[in-house]
């Protein structure tokens, strides 16, 4: 996977304030919603400043991006009308695409530069538009058009043609965690008030439906995430008729959580045998004590509640053992304690609504692909009938 970020830089005028701009940060983003706080343990963004004494002062935050137009226009026009001045965004997407805009609003100038494709961006590039920044209109045009294995890479060049400082184009949260500007960054923190009048009961989902079957002897996973309040505790299931006969066992089964931090944490789980009140054979095992953590708060940005849900998934990981006939039988079932309503259920076949569609689908899928890797499913393999 490549590599996402997005900043923005003001130029200085001969008036420019920097506590007058950081200012007008705080005031622009309450005017969002969000309430500004002291420190990075109560917030849900945060927003840094990077100033270094240079033509332009920089802005990056977890809450801001810059993938839509209606995003540029948000943030960097009335900053532009506000100070009077040049605003550049950098944007890279999944290091496949690099795409510049420059907002004057004083002038009237909407200027785009772009770098390599992405499905999503539509932007073309404008650089006769970029006169008066850039000196050397052809050397950037050229610039523009070569091919790059990382897009991020053509800030090497661009830089210094906008009079942007060493690794000034790459300023985003990502590197500053990583200590790569270890001077003249200022951070501020906000939160989304919290708008929920009554608690809420857990309700779990699925991030992601994997639509891939088991494999006897191979590791799955399959994780799931809070849509609801938080909650104390978590039980796992496995159920189909499989179990009774114990056709299929699982090993080295364990409790996945933590995902933004290397090593995740993990429980190793021993499942029990058990039979429900409605005669029903399962294998299960509780976790009282996980802290399954609450949904995402409402009104993050796009990207932030991404990276936010992906701190609070959770997920099984499993091995399967046993009779490869009854695999697509396998039924996971994560079950919050103090909502057992509030579970969700994961079996590879149930979004075509058959195992003969799920085959049909997914053979048809990867002959398409013409993927060696990725086994073709036979009928007769699970005892079902063509």
């Amino acid at each position: 996977m490549g590599w996402f970020f997005s900043n923005f830089h003001v130029c200085k005028t001969a008036e420019f304030s920097k506590a007058d701009f950081e200012a007008y940060l705080t005031e622009l983003f309450e005017k969002q919603g969000f309430v500004s706080v002291g420190t990075s343990e109560d917030a849900d963004l945060s927003v840094s400043v990077f100033d270094i004494d240079r033509k332009w002062i920089s802005v990056c935050s977890d809450g801001v991006d810059f993938y839509t137009k209606e995003s540029v226009r948000d943030i960097c026009e009335p900053i532009s009308k506000r100070f009077n001045t040049d605003v550049l965004t950098v944007s890279c997407f999944d290091s496949d695409c690099l795409l510049l805009n420059l907002i004057n609003h004083r002038d009237g100038v909407k200027a785009c530069a772009k770098v390599g494709r992405y499905p999503e961006i539509k932007q073309r590039s404008t650089p006769a538009k970029w006169k008066g920044i850039v000196e050397n209109i052809p050397k950037f045009k050229s610039v523009l058009s070569k091919d790059y294995v990382f897009a991020e890479e053509a800030l090497e060049e661009i830089s210094p043609m906008l009079e942007l400082a060493s690794k000034q184009g790459y300023f985003c949260t990502e590197l500053i965690l990583e200590n790569e500007f270890a001077e003249g960054v200022n951070t501020f923190y906000f939160t989304v008030p919290d708008t929920v009048q009554k608690a809420e009961p857990p309700l779990l989902t699925m991030p992601t439906y994997d639509l891939m079957p088991c494999e006897i002897g191979k590791n799955s996973f399959i994780s799931a995430v809070n849509k609801g309040g938080k909650s104390c505790g978590v039980a796992i299931a496995f159920s189909g008729n499989y179990v009774e006969n114990e056709d299929i066992y699982f090993r080295d089964v364990q409790f996945e959580y933590f995902f933004d931090r290397h090593p995740r944490a993990t429980i190793p789980l021993q499942l029990e045998k058990r039979q429900t009140q409605d005669g029903q054979w399962i294998y299960y095992a509780e976790i009282p004590q996980f802290q399954i953590p609450g949904k995402v708060k409402d009104g993050l940005p796009f990207r932030k509640a991404l990276v936010e849900e992906f701190k609070r998934k959770f997920g099984i990981r499993f091995t399967p053992e046993g009779d490869s006939r009854k695999l697509l039988d396998i039924t996971l079932h994560f079950i919050p304690l103090k909502n057992p309503n509030g579970q969700c259920t994961w079996c590879v076949w149930f979004p075509r609504g058959s195992k003969k569609a799920f085959i049909e689908k997914y053979n048809q899928t990867w002959s398409k692909r013409g993927s060696s890797s990725v086994k073709l499913l036979k009928f007769e393999d699970f005892d079902i009938d063509e």
